[in-house]
């Protein structure tokens, strides 16, 4: 029988791709306890922490940013500062494994505010569970039959990324398949950041969407 696990799921929205040069605008987490033992029944929630994080003095969120997320400069007014903002995140994710649809952006964002010992990629995951099929949320999302609302919203991608690991993580599992604190490069989307701790698996893939 696979073991019951307390992960927490993240995401996070920023204002741009460059954890050097970028910033955080939202971050959303859901703490859970993965369920094995319960038919009918994935996961139990155990918590929730969501913030707008405000942006430095000067800067303002992109307009294709916007257009992509509808988060708006306006809306982080009177929003937590990024250090405290983490470190709130920090203590609701503590002595869980962190999950997060590319963990490889999410952490390069809140390291080392957070730290993240156990991780698990969602796309790395998907990738190698289905190496021939898109690895991306909008497309794995349909895959398993999970909505995915609002997508480029902080929680809403959360929320759909808890599912689609409580079903990939079965499969996976069932198949011998590691995948924790595994992180893939590819020609088609190099990795930028490796976590610390992280296992890097390079592959190749006929098929890869944003």
């Amino acid at each position: 029988m696979i073991a019951p696990e307390i992960v927490t799921v993240i995401d996070i929205e920023t204002t741009g791709l460059d954890p050097a040069t970028d910033h955080i605008t939202e971050i959303a987490a859901i703490r859970a306890e993965i369920i094995t033992d319960t038919p009918g029944l994935a996961y139990r929630e155990i918590g929730r922490f969501q913030t707008f994080v405000a942006l430095p003095p000067g800067v303002e969120i992109p307009p294709e940013i916007t257009e992509l997320t509808g988060i708006k400069t306006e809306d982080l007014r009177g929003a937590p500062r990024k250090t405290d903002a983490l470190v709130t995140l920090h203590s609701f994710a503590f002595g869980t494994t962190v999950v997060a649809h590319n963990a490889p952006f999410d952490i390069s964002f809140i390291d080392p505010v957070v730290d993240v010992p156990k991780f698990v990629c969602t796309r790395a995951l998907a990738r190698l569970v289905d190496p021939d099929e898109s690895a991306s949320l909008k497309d794995v999302c349909p895959r398993y039959n999970i909505e995915l609302n609002g997508h480029h919203r902080a929680m809403n991608d959360v929320e759909a990324t808890l599912q689609v690991y409580a079903k990939l993580r079965e499969k996976a599992e069932t198949n011998g398949i590691s995948y924790r604190n595994v992180v893939i490069d590819s020609d088609e989307r190099p990795l930028k950041y490796v976590p610390p701790g992280a296992i890097v698996r390079t592959i190749k893939k006929t098929k890869e969407a944003v």
